[in-house]
């Protein structure tokens, strides 16, 4: 189990300001001589539930993430937001394929009164996530963070309504806290950016209430 914590912010919808965007961090941070290793990926994520929302009354989310043929399922629980700031418990798993296998979860993140075999049998993909990931690897201190631009879309089906992914996700990878803070002020002079509150999975989660009109 780890802890994930970090700052998420809302950027411009316009993609072409994309390649912009990624000048302006790479070249603050040079400015700055701050170490960093850069990578790009496309991710593809499916987020599962049931038709009553198990899950996501138990404050759970389940996903599984496809990157270059290889699979990752993870499941995150109850956790707090405060302004910006996500703070929420994750346990990611290896996979050999994109099917679900929750045994392969600890046994004591679940309620007493869940049956996992059932509530498995139950489960099926409720929304998607697919977005590409620009990431920089930062060394400042005593701190590593993991900053990443995702650009893409939430969907619950083909040739349904989008919703557009534009963010900036700014992770604790590991050290001090505060270093997320100090690390957006400094893209806040090169980024017009503001606060997001609400996760992927809550935007995935309010898309698929507005489809089935619920």
């Amino acid at each position: 189990m780890t802890t994930e914590i970090e700052l998420k912010y809302l950027i411009s919808a316009n993609h072409e300001d994309n390649d912009l965007v990624v000048d302006k961090i790479t070249a603050m941070l040079k400015a700055q001589k701050i170490t960093f290793t850069v990578d790009k990926k496309q991710l593809n994520n499916h987020y599962f539930d049931n038709k009553d929302l198990a899950l996501r009354k138990m404050d759970m989310g389940l996903r599984i993430r496809g990157v270059d043929q290889e699979y990752e399922q993870t499941i995150k629980t109850a956790g707090k937001v405060v302004g910006c700031l996500h703070q929420r418990p994750e346990y990611n798993v290896a996979l050999e394929d994109n099917q679900l296998a929750l045994s392969l979860f600890p046994e004591h993140i679940w309620p007493a009164h869940v049956d996992v075999v059932k509530l498995q049998k139950s489960l099926q993909v409720i929304f998607n996530t697919n977005f590409s990931r620009q990431t920089w690897l930062i060394t400042q201190a005593s701190s590593v963070i993991e900053l990443a631009l995702d650009r893409g879309e939430i969907f619950t089906s083909p040739n349904m309504e989008t919703l557009a992914i534009n963010e900036l996700e700014i992770e604790l990878v590991s050290g001090d806290e505060q270093a997320l803070f100090a690390l957006a002020e400094q893209l806040m002079t090169v980024v017009q950016m503001k606060p997001g509150k609400l996760s992927k999975a809550a935007r995935g989660y309010t898309l698929y209430h507005q489809r089935d009109g619920s």
